[in-house]
């Protein structure tokens, strides 16, 4: 994408939007997906906390309420990018992480109906990300890509 339809964000944005989506009692939408299925989550968060385990030096986020449970590694956080898309209903704005295999493993939006703009907390909350300078030139090398589309670092439970 062009124009600054994507840009590529630091690796913590998953912490920082989610922080500040339950900070702010904001509805979100998470998608978390593998070559099985795909799971949707809309609500608020009712509790984060992260925690850094002092052996493995992982830093592991969850996310909670009564429906569902986030754990995600963030050290398997290969690349975050902001990307806006064109609708019949104006601009759509995500966070999507990408895994070490270049697999696309989460996306996150501002909860909206069909019909409805973007909710414009949601694009403060994005505003507030710290872009990664890049150089145009910068080529991606991932591992082999798994053929699984299934990662280590992530689940979604739905209750």
């Amino acid at each position: 994408m062009s124009n600054g339809n994507a840009y590529q964000v630091n690796n913590h944005s998953l912490y920082h939007i989610l922080h500040s989506d339950f900070n702010q009692q904001n509805e979100i939408m998470i998608f978390v997906g593998n070559l099985g299925c795909m799971q949707i989550f809309t609500g608020c968060i009712q509790k984060l906390a992260a925690y850094h385990d002092k052996q493995s030096a992982l830093q592991k986020i969850n996310a909670l309420n009564i429906k569902f449970s986030l754990n995600v590694i963030e050290t398997g956080i290969a690349n975050s990018w902001v990307t806006r898309k064109p609708t019949k209903d104006g601009i759509v704005t995500s966070l999507e992480i990408f895994d070490h295999y270049g697999n696309q493993v989460i996306q996150l939006f501002g909860q909206r109906t069909e019909g409805e703009p973007e909710q414009l907390d949601w694009q403060k909350q994005i505003s507030t990300l710290t872009r990664v300078s890049q150089s145009p030139k910068k080529k991606y090398k991932f591992k082999n890509k798994k053929k699984s589309g299934c990662s280590y670092f992530v689940g979604l439970s739905m209750y």
